[in-house]
């Protein structure tokens, strides 16, 4: 097959028949002419259609009404195969579980201090928690705190305007 060179083409391929613009306006002037002695469109409205339209429809529609609509979704279906699909889920969730138990031993001790900080516990509900012999004066006498320790909790804790001020 050969490739035509486009830029050879002096032709458009389109073409008007013969003595086309010379009967045109001969062709719409008999329409319009035709068009002015017709004054009946052909399709008549019955005398007070409009009027009784409405009463035609309402009239229909109360018929209608006993009329059983068969819906596309059956409601039960969709329940008992949501109720299937959430007893499965939980069925592996509690006979599969490989996961620890959440226990005290098992969370930071900072995500403990940041629970009691933002309920504003007071120190007599949390002296409340602990038994006589977790409160006793020597528990808290032998703990040793290190220089270092007191030192970067309190670069970490406080404000050195807090501390020039005291």
């Amino acid at each position: 097959m050969k490739q035509k060179k486009l830029d050879t083409i002096n032709t458009s391929g389109f073409k008007v028949p013969k003595d086309y613009f010379s009967q045109v306006e001969e062709q719409i002037l008999s329409e319009v002419h035709l068009k002015n002695k017709v004054d009946v469109s052909g399709f008549d409205v019955p005398d007070s259609y409009f009027e009784t339209l409405e009463d035609k429809i309402v009239k229909q529609l109360k018929n209608e009404q006993g009329v059983k609509v068969i819906p596309l979704i059956s409601w039960k279906k969709v329940i008992y195969t949501t109720t299937i699909a959430a007893s499965l889920v939980l069925m592996f969730n509690v006979f599969y579980n490989t996961s620890e138990a959440l226990t005290f031993d098992s969370l930071d001790i900072a995500s403990i201090e940041n629970y009691v900080e933002q309920e504003d516990y007071t120190s007599y509900e949390l002296s409340s928690l602990l038994t006589e012999e977790e409160l006793h004066t020597n528990n808290f006498i032998e703990t040793e705190i290190s220089e270092e320790s007191l030192e970067d909790y309190l670069l970490d804790q406080s404000d050195i305007e807090d501390l020039i001020i005291q």
